[in-house]
């Protein structure tokens, strides 16, 4: 069995193919030096463009993750965080590039918040951009009575629905 922190050394030697692709067993979220893992190049079905995974990986229970690409800068971006060559460093590094396709701003980063959550807070960020509402003008929507914001004709809400195509997220 080919174990996580042999692949990891495999990747620092120079071992491995550039077309290879790194393969794990179990959730990426439980990603350990002891997790069964291997590199390998995928075939794809000429007819139906399918993935096919390379000789006995399947049967192994291995899936199929990131590049090679993406695992030497994973591991250069760990190092980088660690300061010095740090295998512990580039598996946390490893396993939240495959979990969150992002990298972390730091080791041992948290999760992400979830994207409903970044998306009202960048819906928040968007709305207070707009600035106050100049109630010397009335919005233009049909039954409103707030003012416009901004080099806009209509005020917060309805700017906000305008422009990005979706129910204003917010009570006020």
């Amino acid at each position: 069995m080919t174990t996580m922190a042999q692949v990891i050394q495999r990747i620092r030697n120079r071992e491995a193919d550039r077309e290879d692709w790194l393969y794990i067993t179990g959730d990426a979220a439980e990603l350990a030096f002891d997790t069964e893992a291997d590199l390998g190049y995928p075939e794809f079905d000429e007819d139906t463009d399918e993935e096919i995974d390379p000789p006995g990986f399947a049967e192994r229970g291995l899936r199929s993750t990131i590049d090679m690409t993406t695992l030497d800068d994973c591991i250069e971006a760990a190092d980088q965080l660690a300061g010095t060559k740090d295998d512990a460093a580039a598996l946390d590094v490893i396993r939240y590039y495959i979990r969150f396709d992002a990298w972390p701003n730091m080791l041992n980063a948290p999760d992400p918040p979830p994207p409903e959550v970044t998306l009202l807070r960048l819906d928040r960020e968007f709305v207070e951009n707009l600035g106050a509402e100049d109630n010397a003008r009335s919005c233009n929507k049909e039954g409103c009575d707030r003012g416009v914001v901004s080099l806009s004709v209509f005020c917060r809400r309805h700017h906000f629905e305008s422009v990005r195509k979706r129910p204003y997220p917010f009570e006020d």
